[in-house]
């Protein structure tokens, strides 16, 4: 039997999530929801937009909106539990009054189009061909695939936002990343693939890559594995800049403010001081450490152990602080599969002397001295 998109998720925590009414626990099984499925993400999407757009429902039969109006609230009423936060939207009836069209809407539209068991398909909803934009947003802690409308598959990492259009347009093809992503491009010859970033845009025709570009980071990393990129500042038509052609098993790092906490490889592409706003392209690089993310492998060769707890706080979803600066430059090298939080950091106290502690989903490190 087909699994009904609502199984794992109550419709009142999507309300409550898209009122801004909903506590911590309720906020992080929504996201955990969105992120887990790429269907999820897309039928979120589609409530987002009717929820903020309810005159679409104009078109709908006022009787008919009504009826599935009263079959969602006696579902949610069911599962209300007394003295809970979720009260609140049926002791109000100023609540009821403001926002039943926008649940209707939800109904008539939303899971209808996902094929729904609540109601069933109108034929006099009126469809739209306009091209509309998702947003994918992705947790710590986890990360998804996507498939795009013309083939191309995305890999996308903890910590990160996609946004792109429920169909491409008749030219080009873009998305924007916020994140860390792994692309393989389905080729077109006549229309190229755009990723947009903060400062970069990256064109492509078909082709396997990863882009490392989360803004709250000081670089921007593209490595390519097959094909061909090319890269521009996203500036570059004002500039006049050209854009620089990046070949297979090559990185390019685009270096955004001097405060960048630069890997140990990508010292080795820097000549003298950090010149920012400008494209560095790398000598061959092995793409095992910066791919392997995608397999649920972290590989660290040589690594400071700074720059190794900020992609274990992504992919655990755990604050981490390490409370000594010299801690912070040590150096590891290995491989981190599918294991603990834990076990990953007992994995590199076999090398190195530290104590730590896990308390309210924050990791504090120490060295051995200051723990007596």
């Amino acid at each position: 039997m087909k699994k009904h998109l609502l199984d794992d998720i109550s419709l009142e925590s999507l309300i409550q999530y898209l009122e801004g009414m909903a506590d911590s626990m309720v906020k992080q099984s929504v996201e955990r929801w969105i992120a887990n499925d790429q269907q999820h993400g897309i039928f979120f999407n589609r409530i987002k937009e009717a929820w903020s757009n309810p005159d679409d429902l104009k078109v709908l039969d006022k009787s008919n909106v009504d009826k599935d109006l009263d079959q969602v609230l006696q579902r949610i009423k069911k599962v209300r539990t007394e003295g809970t936060s979720k009260g609140v939207y049926f002791e109000s009836g100023r609540w009821y009054q403001k926002s039943w069209l926008r649940i209707a809407a939800i109904i008539t539209i939303v899971i209808a189009l996902a094929g729904g068991t609540l109601i069933t398909q109108r034929p006099h909803v009126v469809q739209s061909d306009k091209i509309t934009y998702n947003e994918i947003i992705i947790p710590f802690g986890q990360k998804s695939k996507l498939v795009l409308s013309d083939g191309s598959k995305i890999w996308i990492n903890a910590g990160s936002k996609l946004r792109f259009p429920n169909r491409f347009g008749s030219k080009i093809r873009e998305v924007w990343l916020d994140g860390e992503a792994f692309f393989e491009v389905a080729k077109d010859a006549s229309k190229p693939f755009y990723v947009r970033t903060s400062d970069l845009n990256i064109k492509v025709l078909g082709t396997s890559f990863n882009v490392k570009a989360y803004s709250d980071e000081g670089i921007i990393e593209t490595t390519l594995v097959s094909g061909r990129v090319s890269l521009e500042k996203a500036n570059a038509s004002n500039s006049g800049e050209k854009e620089v052609i990046l070949e297979p098993n090559r990185k390019a790092i685009y270096i955004k403010n001097e405060l960048s906490l630069m890997t140990e490889e990508n010292k080795r592409y820097i000549a003298g001081p950090l010149k920012p706003r400008k494209i560095i392209i790398s000598e061959p690089v092995k793409l095992e450490p910066i791919v392997s993310w995608t397999e649920d492998r972290l590989v660290f060769e040589n690594e400071p152990f700074e720059n190794i707890a900020k992609q274990l706080e992504r992919r655990y979803g755990m604050q981490i602080i390490i409370e000594d600066n010299e801690l912070k430059q040590y150096r590891y090298t290995g491989v981190l599969k599918k294991i603990s939080i834990e076990q990953a950091i007992k994995a590199i106290q076999l090398t190195a002397k530290f104590n730590y502690a896990i308390l309210d989903n924050k990791l504090t490190i120490v060295t051995a001295d200051a723990s007596h």
